[in-house]
């Protein structure tokens, strides 16, 4: 098949500074005809290519994503980062004459990338102990406090923990497909049913839709990914002044409202790629920003992606990111992870021993609370405000950031097969 030519090519034959000369010496009428060839040749070369090949127009895309990686994780120079954070958790608006009060925090603890070096509390009342949801991954500071005779009760705890980048480089010729012990493994990351994030027909179609017939588990996520950045937005860069900023992350919210939370475009991967047959999970955390070093702050909180490629294992992204119109874009986020974040939990519908909901908390991303068995309010409820509340205050301890350290050292998660 011969090789479509683009814009790029005409550069790789004749340098830069080669054609500046040549358009320097021609007409004006010539010059016109030139950038309108390119125009017209940087227009119509994906989509000629992607029908020449058959093949989806996300889907070629999600190709040449990949060709790409390479350049990336050449020039990427980003090494593990240790943090020392102070986190602060209020419950406030406690009820006057309250008798008991039950608190489940979430806190920082090991995973793939992630290795926590330090935890020391600073005020935590009540009797407290640190347990673990039996379903979900995650460690969480539950204290139960009596008669607490205040409407602001304090939790604050000092951790220090490292963080390394991941980057994970798909080669798309040997991702295979998932195997019958594979699925059955994962079988709760394949759910059809999940609470916001059901896979409804209009999820199937059109998930469907932007796959075809593309059975590669690598480029139907990548695809996916980039539907959700092309049709949704953040709130943080929604020129949509009505977009919501907080809700409780659902997939059909998502499709309704063109974008919404972080939660809301996550829950909408994840429905997406489980209609494809794609397991995909969630996890919580917040971002330790560089611009915020040194401040008493709200985080927020910012939850992401893992979808499972055969042969390469939980490959994380970052969707939101990777459609931030100032960012790192799509190449540096759909397969990997900077080190400026901490993980708290994975999964969503917890349960905890001694509370008094009938519900599965939908997520933990702050933690959880009853005052004499009522859940308080962890996201706004109309007029009235949240009654948990998280700010943080952390530094950087080492930062190889800027450094002439290349990013394949061992130190950096990048995998290979």
């Amino acid at each position: 098949m011969e090789k479509l030519l683009r814009p790029n090519d005409f550069l790789t034959v004749f340098p830069i500074s080669h054609w500046i000369a040549f358009m320097a010496k021609t007409s004006p009428s010539v010059r016109l005809t030139f950038v309108l060839f390119f125009c017209a040749m940087a227009a119509v070369s994906s989509a000629a290519c992607a029908q020449e090949f058959h093949l989806p127009g996300l889907i070629f895309d999600s190709k040449e994503l990949l060709l790409l990686q390479r350049r990336e994780l050449a020039e990427m120079k980003e090494m593990p980062i240790t943090y020392e954070v102070r986190q602060t958790i209020q419950l406030e608006e406690i009820t006057v004459g309250a008798k008991e009060i039950l608190i489940w925090i979430s806190i920082p603890s090991d995973e793939s990338n992630q290795k926590l070096l330090s935890v020391a509390p600073k005020e935590i009342p009540g009797d407290w102990q640190i347990v673990e949801d039996a379903d979900r991954r995650g460690k969480f500071l539950f204290s139960r406090i009596t008669d607490p005779a205040t409407t602001t009760l304090t939790f604050e705890i000092e951790y220090r923990l490292s963080r390394s980048p991941t980057f994970t480089k798909i080669d798309a010729d040997r991702v295979r497909p998932l195997s019958d012990l594979e699925r059955s493994m994962m079988s709760e990351y394949l759910a059809k049913d999940s609470l916001h994030m059901e896979v409804t027909d209009k999820v199937q179609a059109i998930a469907d839709d932007i796959c075809g017939d593309e059975q590669n588990i690598g480029l139907q996520s990548i695809a996916i990914m980039k539907h959700i950045a092309q049709s949704s937005d953040h709130y943080s860069y929604s020129t949509d002044p009505k977009m919501p900023r907080c809700g409780v992350g659902d997939a059909k919210n998502c499709l309704a409202q063109g974008g919404g939370c972080c939660t809301d475009l996550n829950s909408l991967f994840i429905a997406l790629a489980r209609a494809r047959g794609i397991p995909a999970r969630l996890n919580m955390g917040y971002r330790l920003l560089e611009e915020n070093v040194g401040q008493s702050m709200d985080p927020g909180y910012r939850c992401w992606v893992e979808y499972f490629v055969p042969g390469y294992g939980w490959v994380s992204a970052d969707v939101v990111e990777a459609d931030a119109p100032d960012g790192k874009g799509q190449v540096r986020w759909l397969t990997g992870l900077t080190p400026r974040r901490v993980w708290l939990n994975q999964g969503r519908q917890f349960r905890f021993k001694g509370a008094h909901a009938s519900e599965a908390i939908n997520h933990m991303n702050i933690a959880y609370a009853e005052v004499d068995g009522k859940p308080a309010r962890v996201l706004p409820d109309g007029e009235l405000a949240p009654q948990l509340k998280r700010r943080i205050y952390f530094s950087v301890l080492s930062s190889p950031e800027g450094s002439d350290h290349n990013s394949a050292s061992p130190a950096a998660s990048i995998r290979e097969p």
